[in-house]
């Protein structure tokens, strides 16, 4: 017994071998189209000229032109043309006031160490020093 997809497959292959349908059960597609040639609708019989036609030669077919479609990269780009260049002086005014506190702190060190030297001769010492 065969698989009912095995089946369905089956009858699928022999309905586009037959030109009945294409994959999935939707019609065939029309042979290749050859360079130069226009994709013509097929028109109603009692169907005038098409609008925007304005006269044009038999065979000839108007074709709307689309919407020229948006690029989705635009807002990426202008977040990138903003971002960037704002980040980096963003960057550049934080390293320099990091810069500016060490520089302040390394003052600050530098006083208390030298203020922090000499003899001191203070009572407590003096005490612990003798054994007191």
């Amino acid at each position: 017994m065969a698989a009912p997809g095995g089946l369905r497959g089956l009858l699928a292959a022999a309905g586009r071998a037959a030109g009945l349908a294409g994959p999935r059960g939707r019609p065939a597609p029309p042979g290749p189209r050859l360079l130069g040639q226009s994709c013509r609708r097929p028109s109603a019989p009692g169907a005038g000229p098409e609008p925007g036609s304005r006269g044009l030669p038999e065979g000839v077919e108007y074709i709307p032109t689309r919407k020229k479609g948006k690029n989705p990269m635009k807002p990426v780009g202008v977040a990138w043309a903003i971002g960037l260049p704002s980040g980096i002086i963003l960057f550049l005014l934080a390293k320099r006031e990091v810069d500016k506190n060490r520089l302040e702190q390394l003052k600050i060190r530098r006083k208390m160490k030298e203020a922090n030297q000499g003899e001191y001769e203070t009572e407590r010492y003096k005490r612990v020093a003798r054994g007191a």
